[in-house]
């Protein structure tokens, strides 16, 4: 067998045919491909608007800088994600302030958050991670209660919702990522949604060289070049016509794990709320030894990728944090993330299991 990949995207034919049409067209910069990909989000989100942006780290420091968050401001963040969450708090100058998260979810605490807000807090950044939803209604709460902004960071979220309302669409700004590994690719690419036009005006500028149009040569305000490619977005409409498609496949891959390897002892399979339509961006699990599982796993022929390194652990933030987090600390210290692509076969989703059993049979040798 094949060498079973942790993620893979679902690209075929499709998207080379939607790649073809932008080509032949000559049309290869920002254009009505792309306003058809946005369309599409829309369509899938319920969002009022809808822009795209180079990719999902600049769609947060989009978000950031069209609310002028700069120096002397504090965002909070969750100390489990992905670095770029921290990373655009610093390129618009402020300060991330780490926030510890919950054992069920691995999404940011609301109770820890609440007690790190001080008179330097502007933002909340809430994290929605690996296909589980941050507590999005509390998050709207406290971010009412102390007149804070909340900015969704859904980059692993695209395609799903809480009570029927899309992640992504709670807060005053909510970003997407469109990497290859996300559950819609468009290779590389973010989209920022707001349901406020004096927002969505604003993103635009800071993405459009400070125009409020392109094609004209006369800046009203300052702005950077954020702008997105009708390459991009052929890849992404096709990905879009897939979607329902893709989810269910993963929605596969999931209930395959849990009915399969929740008998185990020493592993638990992650599970999603029921009160969550997930789109199971990874099926998780919890091992004593994960580094020791991952490695067996890849001689076998099977890719698996750790969790998160925590914020607080990173060499570059290492030195920004003297406090601790014990949750985050023992989910990156037992997490592994499983084959979770659309792609995946039954019969590969049957020997990675059986390549797992093995494993704990034979003492996690």
């Amino acid at each position: 067998m094949k060498f079973i990949p942790q993620i893979e995207p679902w690209i075929d034919s499709e998207e080379l045919n939607q790649l073809r049409e932008v080509i032949e067209s000559t049309y290869i910069s920002e254009h009505k491909k792309t306003d058809e990909f946005l369309d599409g989000v829309k369509r899938v989100t319920g969002s009022s608007y809808a822009l795209a942006i180079s990719n999902g780290t600049l769609a947060l420091v989009a978000c950031l800088m069209a609310e002028g968050i700069g120096p002397g401001d504090e965002v909070i963040v969750p100390d489990l994600t992905f670095i770029a969450t921290a990373n655009a708090v610093l390129m618009v100058g402020a300060t991330p302030v780490f926030c510890d998260v919950l054992e069920s979810t691995g999404c940011m605490d609301p109770e820890y958050c609440e007690n790190l807000i001080t008179n330097k807090t502007r933002v909340l950044m809430p994290v929605h991670l690996y296909g589980q939803a941050a507590n999005i209604h509390k998050f709207v709460e406290i971010s009412k209660k102390h007149n804070l902004l909340l900015i969704e960071d859904a980059a692993e979220s695209f395609g799903m919702f809480v009570g029927g309302q899309a992640l992504g669409t709670f807060g005053d700004y909510g970003i997407f990522s469109f990497f290859a590994n996300k559950v819609v690719t468009c290779g590389e690419g973010g989209v920022v949604l707001t349901n406020s036009e004096e927002s969505y005006k604003k993103i635009y500028r800071i993405k459009n060289h400070g125009r409020d149009r392109r094609g004209t040569f006369v800046h009203d305000h300052i702005g950077y070049n954020f702008c997105f490619t009708d390459l991009q977005a052929a890849i992404g409409v096709s990905q879009l016509g897939k979607l329902d498609r893709i989810i269910e496949a993963k929605t596969q891959n999931y209930n395959y794990y849990v009915e399969t390897l929740s008998s185990i002892n020493g592993l638990q399979v992650v599970t999603i709320d029921e009160g969550i339509k997930s789109n199971y961006w990874f099926v998780n699990i919890l091992v004593d030894d994960p580094e020791g599982l991952s490695k067996y796993l890849e001689n076998k022929g099977v890719g698996t990728r750790r969790f998160f390194y925590p914020m607080h652990h990173q060499p570059c933030y290492k030195d920004m944090v003297s406090q601790t987090f014990p949750v985050s600390d023992k989910l990156y210290e037992s997490g592994l993330s499983l084959p979770s692509s659309p792609l995946l076969q039954s019969e590969e989703r049957k020997y990675i299991v059986s390549t797992i059993k093995n494993y704990f049979e034979a003492g996690g040798v």
